[in-house]
């Protein structure tokens, strides 16, 4: 660059390498001593001069000199770029709640916002911009650039279909705003546009006023909608047909809330609030009045970086052409000239060639339903051919990466929404990438509207999953106090046979001699109480066991075609309550006759077991606490000679310990067969789950949902 500021139309961009030219001038001397003595030599022996010796070594000394200039990489035709600009950080928030198409400022308040915007686009050069549209949640649809073209193009998406929930929650956007786009380093250089009717903004307007406080972020707030005259909202249904929204069956009028956004603008330090109401406004003239005499970042173009033209190849192919040159003759050279060729011509041929190469091999594995290899092949082809991709070329990866996406969402939706709302998004964003890329790129358009359709169901799929994982715990917490009860009520139940048989006495289990025990008194009205009531119990039993049917269908996966059916994870609790049922049906003949209480204690102790065991594995109790304090008193009915204890198994063995995931280790599971991008993909439909869940909760206190 010369010393005025002006750019050099030639440069060397490495001109450490002109030190080579050292050894070359070195080299040129040794030329011509060794010309001189071979002359000398000549002439002893009676030879002529060779004047062609003179011509070769000027070409080779030309030609090494040709390749150290090569290496210090000749620049030309220069351009200048701009590695930032400056300029305020500003950020648009737009309210699509459907107060917004209300039509008092013409054509509709939220049309009136787009056009402010667009009008302020006009007016800024050296601004980075963002645009955040909000409802009852917040949706960044632009990250902060500079790419005002991309702005433009995005302010057509906002619609209230954008957003997740109704309402109208200005926390949701400043949060959003904050969390995302404005930074620690641009405190004090970073502006809010809010654009809103201010149709309840809920409660936290001091919540909003401390978020802007504590990140330095100046407001600008500005209201939309006539202030004095209520307008209705019309909502247009896919036939086309105009209604009103209407609330408890009555129609529901909108006005600016000039109150409550004067109030929001007096708690902010820097905030300034205008009103332009039903009434066209510039909204660029507005902001740059807003922000006369703040600072900025820098001068305008004060980092900027030069990029020249490579013009070292040329000087290479035409070095290597002057050393064969020198010796034309020697067929040794033959392989010098194809490295030539090779190094003349093929860096853009063959690179072209092998662009298209790995273009074509994504698109197979994409056809063939490979979707996590396709999309690493296209992330590769990105990185490796990045320097010498066409804008048309970037659009058309990144639309096939968001069909991979979408096909892959598709294909999963029905076992997992969460994940396939994941890879829709991400499809809806590489629409969108490819449609900044190649603005005439119809396809990735028109995939858009489809996309956001798609995105609307998954959402809805998903939601009706969560419901459904919910409804399973509930069912299975109910299950769980039932068992807890039904244990309970069984053990109780033992313990009044225990005491009440007079074979219980320990005395008579250690002396033979003593004489025959005989009936207690009431031992007939006792046997038809405790038959009933082990009745009762039974009953409960099969209950729970047709409830823990249902819980099974519930959670048992669907089949795919050709494969064997997985077992849920209630199948072990479903086969031990078929022993505890089992049970208590041995229990009860048993227990009609006071002389059989004896073996019917066992079978009652079985079932207490077998229901202590399905709570383990349902409730997780891992303590192992347990075991000695509810058995220890009743050894014997354990050690009992009339009782086999090969019919109920190792009583230290049933007593199992863990959880219902513990209990899945006796199950034949699935290979788990997931790459590093699912589990990314699983990972992000999490996190849009938390971030909808905070919405949903912040939604939840606006009362009104338009």
């Amino acid at each position: 660059m010369a010393e005025d500021g002006t750019m050099s139309p030639f440069v060397f961009q490495w001109p450490v390498m002109l030190l080579f030219l050292i050894p070359v001038a070195a080299l040129a001397v040794l030329l011509k001593r060794a010309r001189f003595k071979r002359a000398v030599l000549i002439e002893k022996l009676g030879g002529g001069k060779r004047t062609q010796d003179q011509a070769r070594d000027w070409i080779r000394i030309a030609a090494c000199i040709l390749l150290v200039l090569a290496l210090a990489r000749p620049g030309y035709d220069p351009e200048r770029r701009s590695v930032s600009q400056s300029g305020r950080d500003v950020v648009f928030a737009i309210d699509v709640s459907q107060s917004m198409l209300a039509p008092d400022a013409q054509p509709s308040r939220l049309e009136a916002s787009k056009q402010g915007v667009r009008d302020a686009l006009d007016r800024l050069s050296t601004e980075r911009v963002g645009l955040v549209i909000y409802a009852g949640s917040a949706t960044i649809l632009c990250p902060l650039t500079y790419d005002y073209g991309f702005v433009r193009y995005m302010l057509e998406q906002a619609n209230p279909r954008a957003v997740d929930f109704g309402g109208t929650t200005l926390l949701s956007a400043v949060q959003k705003s904050v969390d995302n786009l404005f930074t620690e380093e641009r405190k004090g250089m970073q502006d809010m546009i809010v654009l809103t009717d201010g149709e309840d903004h809920g409660p936290d307007m001091e919540r909003v006023s401390q978020l802007l406080k504590d990140n330095d972020v100046d407001l600008l707030l500005v209201g939309l909608g006539d202030a004095s005259v209520g307008s209705r909202i019309p909502i247009v249904d896919e036939s086309g047909a105009k209604t009103y929204l209407k609330h408890d069956g009555q129609v529901v009028y909108t006005k600016l809330q000039d109150a409550s956004l004067r109030s929001l603008a007096g708690l902010v330090p820097e905030a300034s609030y205008v009103a332009p109401g039903i009434i066209p406004f510039h909204l660029g003239d507005i902001y740059l009045e807003y922000v006369a005499g703040k600072p900025v970042s820098g001068a305008v173009g004060a980092e900027t970086y030069v990029v020249y033209k490579e013009g070292g190849l040329f000087l290479v192919a035409i070095g290597l052409i002057l050393l064969l040159a020198g010796d034309y003759m020697g067929r040794r050279y033959l392989s010098v000239i194809a490295i030539t060729w090779i190094l003349a011509m093929s860096p853009q041929e063959g690179m072209a060639q092998t662009l298209e190469e790995a273009f074509t091999a994504a698109r197979e594995m994409q056809m063939e339903g490979n979707f996590g290899e396709a999309l690493e092949a296209y992330a590769e082809l990105e990185l490796n051919f990045d320097h010498r991709l066409s804008p048309e070329k970037s659009a058309a990866i990144r639309f096939n990466q968001a069909l991979c996406n979408l096909t892959h969402a598709g294909a999963i939706v029905q076992e997992s929404p969460e994940t396939a709302l994941a890879l829709a998004r991400q499809a809806q964003i590489g629409f969108l990438e490819a449609k900044r890329f190649s603005p005439g790129f119809d396809r990735a358009g028109m995939r858009l509207d489809a996309t956001a359709d798609l995105i609307a169901d998954y959402t809805e799929l998903a939601r009706q999953r969560r419901e459904q994982q919910q409804a399973i715990e509930e069912e299975i917490q109910a299950l769980i106090e039932r068992l807890e009860r039904l244990r309970d009520d069984q053990s109780g139940l033992h313990e009044q046979v225990r005491t009440t048989d007079p074979h219980a006495d320990p005395a008579r289990r250690r002396n033979s001699n003593l004489p025959p025990v005989q009936p207690p008194a009431g031992a007939e009205e006792e046997s038809r109480k405790f038959t009933d009531s082990q009745n009762d119990l039974l009953e409960e039993g099969r209950s729970i066991q047709r409830s823990m049917r249902v819980l099974d269908a519930m959670l048992s996966p669907p089949v795919p075609k050709g494969e064997s059916p997985i077992e849920s994870l209630m199948a072990e609790p479903m086969r031990l309550m078929e022993k505890a049922v089992e049970a208590q049906e041995r229990a009860v003949p048993m227990l009609g006759m006071w002389g059989t209480w004896l073996a019917a204690r066992p079978r009652q102790l079985d079932a207490v077991a077998r229901i202590q065991e399905i709570l383990d594995l349902l409730a997780g109790d891992n303590t192992g606490e347990s075991d000695d304090e509810d058995w220890g008193d009743y050894e014997e009915d354990w050690d009992m000679e009339e009782y086999d204890d090969s019919e109920m198994g190792n009583p230290s063995s049933m007593m199992m310990q863990g959880d219902l995931a513990a209990g899945s280790e006796m199950q034949p599971l699935p290979i788990p067969n997931y790459s590093a991008e699912e589990l990314l993909m699983e990972e992000q439909g999490n996190l849009q789950f938390r971030q909808e869940q905070r919405a949903k909760a912040q939604a939840g206190k606006v009362e009104k949902d338009w």
